[in-house]
């Protein structure tokens, strides 16, 4: 008899059929794990850029303030607020590099929820005008 089953296979496909929902599903929370790995890190990685972006904003406010008063020997602006963007502020320090000189060391934070970027950029001030001599990124 073909059609029939031996009492030793009985109960069989039962058996491999639980083995197999155990493993794909087993596949499925290791893959759902690791997509939920990837989606965390893209959006600190995007915190991190509207921080840098805020910084970048801010070494602007601080080239318009020297722009406003090339004299200056010490500023600081307090928390800024850019419209719009409810998570995001900014700190930006200038301070005379050298009472002798026009040169002028102004220091940005921005801050996008957990994400801090800070940039520092170094102006000369001649006739009114604010000159941008260096720029770079300092890892806090």
């Amino acid at each position: 008899m073909v059609g029939r089953l031996s009492k030793d296979e009985a109960g069989v496909a039962l058996g491999l059929a639980i083995v197999l929902v155990v493993v794909i599903g087993v596949m499925g929370a290791g893959l759902l794990t690791l997509i939920i790995a990837d989606l965390q890190a893209m959006a600190e990685a995007n915190r991190g850029q509207q921080a840098f972006e805020m910084a970048e904003a801010g070494i602007e406010v601080a080239k318009a303030r020297l722009a406003d008063t090339p004299d200056l020997a010490e500023w600081s602006s307090g928390e800024l607020r850019v419209e719009g963007v409810e998570e995001g502020s900014v700190l930006v320090f200038v301070e005379r590099q050298d009472s002798e000189d026009a040169r002028f060391v102004a220091t940005s934070i921005g801050q996008y929820s957990s994400a801090r970027r800070k940039i520092e950029a170094t102006f000369d001030v001649a006739n009114g005008e604010p000159r941008l001599l260096t720029w770079r990124e300092v890892y806090v």
